[in-house]
């Protein structure tokens, strides 16, 4: 039987895929940090903030980067699995993509779109309206940033219904403003801290969850539709009435909690509570949106999902100038008398290579090499760690990825040290992938355009990552809460 070439979305047959022997890897050949990266840090710490002059987790200074690898200013090289927390997709910004950035600046220069229309901008709106995933969505409000986005959201949500609270999921991110701090849970998404933010107007349940339960102990498999039943039956019950919720706001799939991926079951059940109670669904794809997981937009893995307000970012920008966008419905926001807008928000250089981010998408071969990511991760790194009793569960939606680190997988206790343990020893082989104190899962979300030789690669290293601490595993403090509370303190 013939088989017909791969092409790479132009109709030019694709080349065959590279080998690891084929591409330049990582190789760290100093103790880390190096003398170089230590000299910048002993420099420069005295005139950071503290949140910046913590480099335990990050122990290198960056020279450059190159393709899909960081170079540090001592040589070391690492294989780059946090692609600046998603928003550079392409590894460093490609060449199209610069020089649309680069001919819009020329053109306009700096300009304020949502008060001085110009080209760029509205030729974004309409590439947007192009791929948006139901037809309902045919508005854009320019913005910024996802934070800017997520407060965009919730006043277009109040105004449209009349409303006055809005429903979250625990360990969603919906940014740094005070307000959206507070619809997270906590200023870490799923651990607590004292720099928390409280307002009113925020309801927050958990977020659906297969593996752990906040209502059953031990491992799951769990219906995730029971954070419904406990909304529906005991929040809308005890807590507030139904009518007085504008809308919801939910990741597709949980990325800075560890990477969550709902079931149908729960999206058609939060669909009809929606239609029954007159709530808008607001889906924050800033995190997910632009190929992350596999698709241009995260919810096209499901079916039936429509929501009235999508909001993007991160990978948007396709590693060019900082911007974000809500899309959404006519019913929302047509009539809208809010002033949304930002003097950054949709600057034509930003717009021009968003739009040429998205164009690459469209040509073909980024979704595709995405999914190849995420089988790599399930089906061939998953199973080598099957024998680490640490290792709770892997995860995957595409180019986002975790592990799960847990004491025992009897009690799933959660492992924040053995998490961090982890990184480190990864960091050491050349990996740099996402993680946070007081975690316990490892994240990782390469340029979706990594080569899947250098991904199965950064897996290996990482599996021999994991054994190495599993062989002396550090030692979890009391009760997870003390071991918490010890970590982000």
């Amino acid at each position: 039987m013939s088989v017909a070439p791969a092409t790479d979305g132009t109709g030019q047959a694709r080349a065959p895929e590279p080998t690891a022997a084929d591409l330049a890897l990582p190789q760290v050949v100093t103790e880390l940090p190096g003398p170089a990266s230590r000299a910048w840090f002993e420099r420069l710490d005295p005139h950071l903030t503290g949140a910046n002059s913590d480099h335990e987790l990050i122990p290198f200074v960056e020279a450059r980067k190159t393709g899909y690898l960081i170079e540090d200013v001592d040589g070391n090289t690492f294989a780059d699995h946090m692609s600046a927390w998603g928003s550079s997709p392409f590894g460093p910004t490609p060449p199209d993509v610069r020089e649309a950035m680069t001919t819009a600046w020329d053109r306009h220069g700096m300009q304020i779109s949502g008060w001085v229309a110009n080209v760029p901008a509205f030729d974004l709106v309409e590439k947007l309206v192009e791929i948006a995933p139901t037809p309902r969505l045919t508005r854009v409000e320019y913005s910024v940033t996802g934070t800017l986005a997520v407060e965009a959201a919730v006043k277009l949500m109040r105004e449209s219904s009349g409303r006055p609270l809005v429903i979250t999921f625990g360990g969603q991110y919906h940014g740094e403003s005070t307000y959206l701090t507070a619809g997270t849970s906590s200023d870490l998404s799923n651990v607590t801290s004292q720099r928390a933010q409280y307002v009113a107007g925020v309801v927050t349940v958990p977020y659906p969850n297969r593996y752990r339960s906040p209502f059953t102990p031990g491992p799951g498999p769990f219906d995730d539709t029971a954070v419904l039943d406990y909304l529906e039956n005991y929040v809308l019950v005890q807590q507030i009435h139904p009518g007085q919720v504008a809308g919801v706001i939910v990741e597709p799939v949980l990325g800075e909690g560890g990477v969550h991926v709902p079931s149908q079951a729960f999206w058609n059940r939060l669909g009809a509570l929606a239609s029954r109670w007159g709530w808008l669904i607001c889906l924050d794809e800033v995190q997910t949106c632009m190929g992350r997981c596999g698709e241009m937009f995260a919810m096209q893995r499901w079916s039936g999902i429509d929501p009235d307000l999508i909001l993007l970012g991160k990978a948007f920008s396709a590693g060019g100038q900082a911007i974000a966008a809500v899309l959404g419905t006519d019913e929302v926001m047509a009539g809208t008398e809010l002033h949304l807008g930002s003097t950054y928000g949709f600057t034509p250089a930003a717009c021009a290579a968003a739009t040429a981010g998205i164009e690459r998408i469209q040509r073909g071969g980024v979704l595709e090499n995405v999914r190849e990511l995420e089988r790599i991760f399930l089906e061939e790194m998953a199973p080598e760690l099957a024998d680490v009793e640490q290792v709770g569960q892997v995860r995957a939606a595409g180019g986002l990825a975790a592990i799960e680190f847990v004491k025992d997988r009897d009690t799933i206790r959660p492992a924040p040290r053995f998490q961090v343990a982890v990184h480190r020893a990864a960091l050491e082989r050349g990996v740099l992938g996402i993680t946070q104190r007081g975690k316990w899962h490892m994240r990782l979300q390469p340029a979706l355009t990594m080569p899947p030789a250098v991904f199965r690669d950064s897996c290996a290293r990482i599996v021999d990552a994991v054994h190495a601490v599993a062989a002396e595993p550090p030692v979890e403090r009391g009760t997870l809460l003390e071991s918490v509370a010890e970590e982000v303190r």
